[in-house]
């Protein structure tokens, strides 16, 4: 599928790869996804691609447990059905080259992630193909497609123009850091508030009900259930003690925040974390904040992301690392 005429070498964290060493051609297979074993083949693949020093060039593995366990089931989708719209390229040694990842079907959105070692060979027009079959969604009536393509991704910008899409200037979604280098001075609760983990107490529909309400969907059609929940906490790199919230006199959570832990690569991601409106501008989302941070520092995270961009996250010392453009295309159905 791929000749390779020259050599090339890429660089990812002090690693030099030799594309072409012993391999004129290389042909690469599409494979369904299966969830046993994919999911963890995909889950190490995100791991061995983290890029140190620079943009991420893929997801987190936190984003890859929470759509699967998460987000799938808050859309009441099978795993079958959400199988199919997972994409994986392949040499025909099983190595993965390249994806089609998602996080919720009927959104329209889709994400690429590559392998380094193979960059030259990256088949995106047939992902391109792929997205477009399984993953158009009908929004206020417009059939669309929206690709997430890091700021900066020339190769891939070129292709998604060629193909009829168009780059958002109104909106981009920012991801955060912040390096584990330095002594946080942790804030004191308001009195009568306490944190806890669910570890500590597993209140399932309690921290279900502080979701819903800081998300904004708490007694809508769209208000997230139990059950989602339980399905998250069944994911293979959710931990109960890193699921830190706060809760307030009335023994009601009222604010909460979730760290995951890539051991492999020593980082933290927080996600979700959120607020009750009701209990905001206490210092509650700063104290469930840092008490989750402190605790993957201690497990031995050198560096917390977090998948946004407020004001909230740089006063407590994140910045911006980088941004993904939402690409948009209409369709005709």
């Amino acid at each position: 599928m791929n000749e390779l005429l020259s050599i090339t070498f890429f660089n990812l964290d002090n690693n030099f790869y030799n594309l072409t060493e012993s391999v004129l051609a290389m042909k690469i297979v599409f494979k369904p996804y299966s969830h046993n074993p994919d999911f963890l083949r995909i889950r190490d693949f995100l791991q061995e691609t983290y890029v140190v020093e620079g943009d991420l060039i893929n997801w987190t593995l936190e984003r890859w447990n929470y759509a699967a366990y998460f987000i799938r089931n808050m859309f009441e989708l099978s795993m079958d059905e959400w199988s199919k719209t997972i994409g994986i390229w392949e040499t025909e040694d099983g190595e993965i080259v390249s994806l089609i990842l998602n996080e919720a079907v009927g959104r329209g959105e889709t994400f690429f992630q590559v392998n380094p070692k193979y960059l030259n060979m990256i088949p995106y027009r047939e992902m391109f193909e792929f997205a477009e079959e399984k993953l158009i969604a009908e929004i206020d009536g417009k059939f669309l497609l929206r690709p997430r393509i890091s700021e900066g991704d020339s190769v891939l910008e070129k292709i998604a123009e060629e193909r009829g899409y168009i780059k958002r200037e109104d909106v981009k979604e920012t991801t955060s850091s912040i390096k584990l280098d330095k002594d946080f001075s942790y804030p004191e609760l308001l009195e009568d508030y306490k944190i806890m983990t669910m570890a500590e107490d597993n209140d399932i529909i309690k921290r279900t009900k502080a979701f819903a309400r800081a998300f904004g969907n708490w007694g809508t059609e769209n208000e997230v259930q139990p059950s989602s929940y339980e399905s998250l906490q069944k994911s293979p790199d959710y931990r109960k003690e890193l699921d830190v919230y706060v809760v307030a006199p009335d023994n009601e959570i009222v604010s909460f925040c979730l760290v995951w832990f890539d051991d492999k690569n020593k980082i933290g991601i927080l996600e979700p974390v959120g607020t009750d409106p009701d209990h905001r501008r206490k210092g509650l989302a700063k104290a469930s904040n840092y008490e989750a941070i402190k605790r993957v520092k201690e497990m031995g995270a050198e560096k917390i992301f977090v998948g946004d961009g407020q004001q909230f996250y740089l006063s407590i010392g994140f910045q911006h690392h980088q941004y993904n453009n939402i690409w948009e295309r209409k369709f005709e159905k």
